[in-house]
């Protein structure tokens, strides 16, 4: 496995040097990433000063940097702080460059648990951000770290390929009927009293962004997205009461991981979505992860449209729809080479889209401009073909941006920006979080069903609530019940009989000092392997079973 994984790097830096020539990059990348390379011999150490014992003692020297008094001073000094202004700003710009450059290419599991995968693959160091001590063998610590982290590669590759694929389960409309009976929800309120939590572990580097349950039958397993772009994996054991965690950095560093979702056909793929504009696909048979779509390819931060959701449908596996900060659905799909193409449907952000899982064509999103909005997409598709897309750039993204409505079945107007809004599985019913501190219950023609006044203002520390159903097995027992998190530091469960309060709530006030913002429930699951989880801003997940 160890030697697969060095071919790969070795090819990666022979392709990435290739590229660094044909950009000019090749002296910009010395001054970007400021590391010597492995066939430079190492400075040698001064000889340490000894102080002799009769040797006269001078007094310190004071040194002070005269102010510019002249016009002529004062504008050299100008002159100087833009210089240095201008070449920061161009370092950082190539930077940048290089690392979306580099992430265009497939990477593997070895590539993408370094904590800078794009300095690894280029220049090869091992480690770079490990400060070395004096005195420490720098050799020694780069092959222990190199044989650490193949081998940690190696183990989640071989864990991943031996999860068995989980399809997503698929739901019927009368099955909501028939799981709302007092008997079903009395029995689910027992059982989910009965949780306890079992573990907090501090799965990634920061603040958790994203987090998705993997259907895993044998063992519990989330993934967590922090925001800076690093993936997280913890695999915990319930019967041994153990814990294994893999930090991985499939997307560019300090761009948040907005979304995680797993292939509704086959859960041993999971798509990964970031605020650097891109969607990864980490496959665990192979154990490569590939960038399958990218939403512009400009590299100018004020131009980026930012990915925030994905979803997928039963119906149509292979079509991911993409929602942007720019108002922007974006349809791609995985089997072509296409870029896909963006429809324009909002002036405000879209932070969320959910497919109708009774009717694919159906999506519904929550935007900033306080809407819950569901769109028929053969209405859109019909209108723009009529139109001419607009195309910013050569082989960038086409998109339309003349819809004006065109698609637009029912919207829904609350009090401020909507962080979210989803389908149940049943497809029945619509979900939404509100920073109106609102929870909204609708029906699948936005009839609003209830509303639950709840505290959502998480401010800039915490990440921004989104409830969450519960997609369990067929007939397992569940109810149609949504999970929530809560500003006293606590995950409530809710179903659609008690309305005014949670049928359980989780607070352990000695155990969870922050507030488990992002949740997730263990999806395609029955009532006796139920199990949730938690995510804070310190990068820490909890999990009760």
């Amino acid at each position: 496995m160890s030697s697969e994984y060095e071919r790969q790097r070795l090819k990666n830096i022979e392709e990435n040097n290739k590229l660094l020539e044909e950009l000019g990059l090749g002296q910009a990348s010395t001054e970007v990433f400021g590391k010597r390379q492995r066939d430079e011999k190492p400075k040698e150490k001064p000889a340490k000063k000894v102080k002799k014992e009769n040797a006269p003692t001078e007094p310190p020297r004071r040194s002070s940097r005269r102010v510019p008094t002249t016009e002529e001073d004062k504008k050299a000094t100008r002159e100087q702080l833009e210089y240095d202004m201008e070449r920061e700003a161009r370092l950082k710009q190539q930077r940048r460059e290089l690392e979306f450059k580099t992430r265009e290419k497939d990477m593997s599991l070895l590539e993408l648990i370094k904590s800078d995968p794009v300095d690894y693959i280029i220049n090869g160091d091992r480690n770079p951000k490990v400060k070395k001590e004096e005195g420490d063998n720098d050799d020694d610590n780069d092959e222990n770290d190199e044989e650490t982290d193949a081998h940690d590669a190696e183990q989640l590759s071989a864990y991943l390929q031996s999860r068995a694929p989980v399809m997503r389960p698929t739901h019927i409309a009368d099955e909501e009927d028939n799981t709302n009976s007092d008997e079903t929800i009395d029995k689910f309120k027992e059982r989910m009293e009965s949780l306890q939590l079992r573990t907090i572990q501090s799965v990634t580097a920061n603040r958790i962004h994203s987090m998705q349950y993997h259907p895993d039958k044998e063992s519990e397993l989330v993934f967590a997205g922090d925001k800076y772009g690093q993936l997280g994996i913890l695999r915990y054991d319930t019967e041994e009461d153990t814990s294994q965690i893999w930090r991985l950095q499939p997307h560019a560093n300090k761009y948040a991981l907005s979304c995680i979702r797993f292939d509704v056909q086959n859960s041993r793929n999971a798509f990964t979505c970031s605020y650097d504009c891109s969607i990864r696909q980490l496959d665990f048979e192979s154990g490569i992860s590939s960038q399958v779509f990218r939403c512009n390819d400009s590299y100018d931060q004020e131009t980026n449209r930012l990915v925030t959701h994905l979803d997928m449908s039963n119906q149509c596996p292979n079509l991911l729809h993409i929602a942007d900060n720019g108002g922007g659905l974006s349809l791609k799909d995985t089997r072509t080479k296409d870029r896909g193409v963006r429809y324009i449907l909002s002036s405000h952000k879209l932070g969320s889209v959910s497919i109708n899982p009774a009717n694919h064509h159906e999506i519904c999103t929550a935007s900033n401009d306080r809407s819950v909005s569901i769109w028929d997409l053969r209405v859109v598709k019909d209108y723009t073909k009529k139109l001419k897309p607009v195309v910013e750039e050569k082989g960038d993204l086409p998109y339309y941006d003349e819809i004006e409505d065109k698609g637009l079945v029912k919207d829904f107007t609350l009090g401020k920006a909507v962080t979210s809004a989803y389908y149940s599985p049943t497809g029945n019913s619509i979900l939404s979080t509100s920073f109106d501190n609102t929870i909204r219950v609708f029906d699948n023609t936005l009839k609003q069903s209830y509303s639950i006044k709840h505290n959502n203002e998480t401010g800039r520390w915490l990440s921004v609530f989104r409830m969450q159903w519960i997609n369990p097995l067929p007939n397992a027992g569940i109810p149609i019940t949504f999970i929530s998190p809560s500003m006293k530091r606590s995950i409530e469960v809710w179903t659609k009989r008690d309305k005014s309060k949670p049928i359980v709530e989780y607070i352990d006030s000695n155990s969870i000092t922050a507030v488990p913002a992002v949740v997730s429930a263990k999806p395609a699951t029955d009532l006796d392997n139920i199990s949730i989880a938690g995510g804070n801003g310190s990068g820490k997940v909890i999990i009760y079973k």
